[in-house]
């Protein structure tokens, strides 16, 4: 059985604990760890949060969908939209960085861009699972990191399209319709570069999904590795929504993070405290020039994942 990129063996169901004797049990083992001095701060919080995922998937894998991660009586894969086309997208990789407390929750929105973006348009890291932290690490430092930024909304937070200029690309596909139609001297090259550089050059956004609290600790926690590794740290880019979110956990996550910084940064909109995860990914995609068509499968799919029938 897989979710996502976390694999179990298919074997028979075993008799397994029940979740306070899980409990009990990991905590008991992360006293023994710590005791013995040879594991503490990130590797202990890993290693504990492995255990807790593993127990999770050995305890729900016969009954919950691996995809949508309902129970199977409810699940809802088949009301979501066709999945999204790479033609449709533009060169961008979403880094979704997934606390380990929202893997497997049915109410999570994030989890609706794995099933609908192309493989090479996505890659899960569960913060938390021994290895993706790191894994992730040094998916965003490819070439340095210049051309990777963490879609969040920090004091020093810069928009997209600052973030792109910074990056030396064109900004959208709407930029570059717009030069076209303005009449340069030579619109056929202008085109041509674009593409070359849409072809050559992956632009990496890193989302990080959870409660906002854990989604702060997610941020603290790149900058602290980065820092201790000579890094410079990606930019932030920060986003302004202008509707209201679908997802009615919005609140807790990149929309707290956005109220936070206000008093900071007087650009950014109160209105973005309604925006999730994967709407906030939405919004990026399209200004980065993805087509009116992504951000419509993403929006179905959240009502979908609501409950919510769509035609």
């Amino acid at each position: 059985t897989t979710y996502h990129n976390v694999t179990m063996d298919d074997e028979p169901p075993k008799q397994t604990q029940s979740y306070w004797e899980a409990i009990v049990s990991n905590r008991s083992h992360a006293k023994s760890l710590q005791s013995d001095g040879t594991t503490s701060g990130h590797n202990l919080f890993e290693k504990m949060a492995t255990l807790n995922i593993n127990y999770r998937i050995n305890e729900e894998r016969h009954h919950r969908c691996p995809v949508c991660w309902y129970c199977t009586v409810r699940c809802v894969c088949d009301l979501m939209p066709q999945n999204i086309d790479r033609d449709d997208l533009p060169n961008v990789k979403i880094l979704l960085l997934l606390h380990h407390k929202e893997y497997l929750n049915a109410g999570n929105s994030a989890k609706s861009l794995i099933a609908l973006l192309p493989e090479e348009n996505i890659e899960l890291y569960v913060y938390g699972k021994e290895g993706d932290f790191d894994r992730c690490i040094d998916e965003m430092m490819i070439d340095q990191g210049r051309h990777t930024a963490i879609l969040w909304p920090g004091e020093n937070a810069v928009s997209v399209e600052e973030f792109i200029s910074s990056c030396c690309l064109p900004a959208t596909q709407s930029n570059i319709s717009k030069m076209t139609k303005s009449g340069g001297s030579d619109n056929g090259a202008v085109e041509h570069n674009y593409q070359a550089d849409k072809e050559q050059t992956i632009l990496r956004i890193v989302a990080l999904d959870g409660t906002y609290k854990n989604a702060k600790n997610m941020h603290k926690t790149i900058r602290r590795r980065l820092h201790e590794e000579d890094h410079m740290m990606p930019s932030c880019v920060a986003l302004h929504p202008k509707s209201v979110s679908q997802f009615h956990r919005a609140k807790k996550n990149y929309g707290t993070a956005i109220k936070d910084n206000l008093k900071v940064n007087e650009r950014m909109d109160e209105r973005a405290l309604r925006v999730s995860t994967a709407e906030a990914c939405a919004l990026l995609l399209t200004e980065l020039g993805a087509k009116e068509c992504v951000q419509e499968k993403i929006i179905k799919a959240l009502l979908v994942n609501n409950c919510n029938r769509v035609t």
